[in-house]
């Protein structure tokens, strides 16, 4: 038996891609990948992946070398300066006024960006190793959990992390649910607990050394001797690899770090955001907290998701009134040997993590009383169920709200039925994206221009700081006003954010040079342009033509199939030679699914989909019923007919 590694390096592109189609960021990574699929030194440049892997050291051959002189970043804000909140005694001013001749960034992210080869030497170690890392964490890391398949010489599949939107309501709903249950059914007071670790990946301070000898390999004997010996060996080489991606990333980041993160040690590893070996890692490295808090406070639910910890504890009597949180941290977790307190920064820092640490004024606590209404828990979990299916359901009579219903909450401190209770109006970025998302589906099932009303809410809202707080939006609203058939609209909504975005500047209170600090602000404007031609590509994509004269970029994204998928009205459309708008398509005949698409799919296609795209009327017609011929075409894609479908013809009657 013998590892296959160019095989290997194939399934890891299909995981690679499976990856991104469903990222919705970083789109720099997106393009990347289109860009390398459609080249036509595709192949060669896979087989150069499987050169670097097989040779004695990766790390040390002059591609990889290449590749890591490549490696750069995108500069993305995390937080705008908003107005400040008035002082005691001063009353409440509240405005929907967000223009401002400067958009103050005060923190910033930093995302990896780097070639493609890279990504698959990443996601080739995870296969090989990965699954050592993940096994060893408990069912309470609910965060970027591996798939079961990852591991499994044997896998094909395209799968890699296990669906990210169900291990986080699993990991926000089971929290809840014991909680409510701990109140009705056993009658405990219970407490509540959001904890956040402050700057997590950037403050991680990985020993190398220690992360390599956590994998407890088999000594095999026999026939699959030399198999088992090749695979512990291509893992260590990757290892190595991946070692040596952080570190160069990290060199590359310290000029800007000493700027947006000056407190940040030397030792800090700062693991790559967007590099997908990151995340595994980072839950590493909380497991012995995880088994800490799980040996030492033994809560009655405790759940991580990366660096967000939610725990429900069961307490008689509610924390000291003066000072709630710190009385409850000092009795739960100080005095449990889990966190000591620093009461220089006033955050507390994590005893088997030095240097990690959870900030005071970002805990969250909710005490209830078991002899007490449980009605405000019962009414959070309930709007988080439906939260949890808003964006999988499409209202029967479409949705009349406007956007200023939807787009903004108001914050009350009494009474929500008393205006003087208002104290400030705040954006609700799940309601807009829900609203924009069933406004865009809408349109790809109806025919008409878009509701004017609705495009001029959309200018408003996204006018100044909300431009640029709500900067990872603005694909959805170009995508919107493009599916409805106002590209010039789209285009102006482009222009206004370019607008809005060359007024960002960093500011903040960290003393650095004003030339250090211009290169940051440099740096968010260069990624937020490059961000917002991305938008514009990969919407436009969906409805511009990729025939004679068609643009490159459009040919690029349709070619790769890595467009948006949900933007395309046939089931399976894209995948076909069709060269139209692929959202409002013309009518077409005896179009059949490309072989070279469905081997690349960025994703799971469904036996419903090509029922949908038998039956479409594009699709080449031949004898057979609707669902042999559906059961064909999803045989192109699986390699094998879908078994126990059949057709069967009723409501004819017997003519005898």
């Amino acid at each position: 038996m013998i590892l296959d590694l160019h095989d290997r390096v194939k399934v890891a592109y299909k995981k690679l891609k499976q990856m991104v189609h469903f990222e919705k960021h970083p789109l720099t990574l997106r393009r990347r990948m289109a860009e390398f699929e459609c080249e036509a030194d595709f192949e060669e440049r896979l087989q150069a992946v499987t050169k670097v892997a097989e040779s004695k050291a990766p790390h040390e051959t002059t591609q990889f070398e290449k590749w890591i002189e490549e490696i750069g970043f995108d500069v993305i804000p995390k937080s705008v300066v908003g107005p400040a909140k008035p002082k005691e005694g001063q009353g409440s001013f509240v405005s929907n006024v967000t223009s401002a001749p400067v958009h103050r960034v005060e923190k910033v992210n930093y995302m990896f960006d780097g070639p493609v080869e890279l990504h698959l030497l990443s996601v080739l170690w995870l296969m090989i190793e990965g699954p050592e890392y993940d096994h060893t964490l408990s069912s309470h890391c609910s965060g970027s959990r591996l798939h079961q398949f990852v591991g499994n010489d044997e896998d094909h599949s395209a799968y890699l992390f296990e669906k990210y939107h169900e291990l986080y309501s699993k990991w926000r709903d089971s929290g809840i649910q014991k909680a409510r249950d701990l109140l009705s059914e056993d009658r405990q007071s219970v407490c509540v607990v959001g904890l956040d670790v402050q700057e997590y990946y950037y403050r991680i301070q990985l020993d190398w050394e220690t992360l390599r000898t956590q994998i407890k390999r088999p000594i095999s004997k026999g026939p699959l001797q030399a198999f088992f010996m090749q695979r512990q060996l291509l893992g260590e080489k990757l290892f190595k690899c991946i070692e040596e991606v952080c570190k160069r990333y990290r060199e590359k980041l310290a000029p800007l770090l000493a700027v947006t993160h000056p407190d940040l040690p030397h030792a800090a590893t700062c693991l790559p955001i967007g590099l997908c070996a990151s995340p595994v890692i980072a839950n590493w490295y909380l497991k012995e907290f995880d088994d800490v808090i799980l040996e030492n406070v033994r809560p009655a639910y405790y759940g991580r998701y990366v660096d967000d910890i939610f725990m429900v504890v069961t307490m008689p009597k509610p924390p000291e009134e003066s000072d709630p949180i710190m009385s409850f941290m000092d009795r739960v977790l100080v005095n449990a040997g889990v966190l000591k307190w620093d009461e220089n920064h006033e955050r507390f820092e994590l005893r088997s993590r030095p240097g990690l640490f959870l900030q005071k004024r970002k805990c969250t606590l909710q005490f209830f009383d078991a002899e007490h209404s449980t009605a405000g828990l019962e009414k959070f979990q309930k709007q988080l169920e439906e939260n949890a299916s808003d964006f999988a359901l499409l209202p029967v009579d479409g949705d009349d709200s406007p956007v200023a219903q939807v787009a903004y909450d108001l914050l009350y401190d009494d009474s929500v039925n008393k205006f003087r209770s208002v104290k400030a109006i705040a954006e609700n970025r799940w309601e807009l994206a829900g609203h924009l998302a069933k406004q865009t589906q809408l349109h790809l099932m109806t025919e008409g221009s878009g509701d004017r009303d609705l495009k001029d809410e959309l200018f408003r809202f996204f006018k100044g700081r909300n431009a640029i707080d709500y900067w990872d939006m603005w694909e959805r609203v170009i995508s919107f006003l493009v599916i409805a058939g106002d590209q010039k609209g789209a285009e102006r909504f482009s222009k206004a954010m370019r607008g809005e975005s060359v007024k960002v500047k960093y500011s903040s209170a960290n003393e650095a040079p004003s030339g250090s600090r211009s290169e940051v602000s440099i740096r968010l404007r260069q990624t937020l342009a490059a961000h917002l031609d991305l938008c514009m590509e990969l919407s436009l994509a969906v409805t511009k033509s990729t025939g004679h004269g068609g643009d490159s970029a459009t040919r690029l994204w349709r070619k790769s199939n890595l467009i948006r998928h949900h933007l395309v009205a046939i089931p399976l459309l894209n995948y076909t030679s069709y060269e139209g708008n692929l959202a409002s398509p013309s009518s077409a005949s005896g179009l059949v699914i490309d072989h070279q698409k469905a081997l690349n799919t960025p994703r799971f296609v469904h036996f419903d989909e090509c029922l949908g795209f038998v039956d479409s009327g594009f699709a080449r017609i031949n004898k057979k019923d609707s669902v042999e011929r559906a059961n064909e075409v999803y045989k192109q894609f699986h390699g094998s007919e879908l078994e126990d479908v059949t057709s069967e013809l009723i409501g004819e009657k017997d003519s005898q």
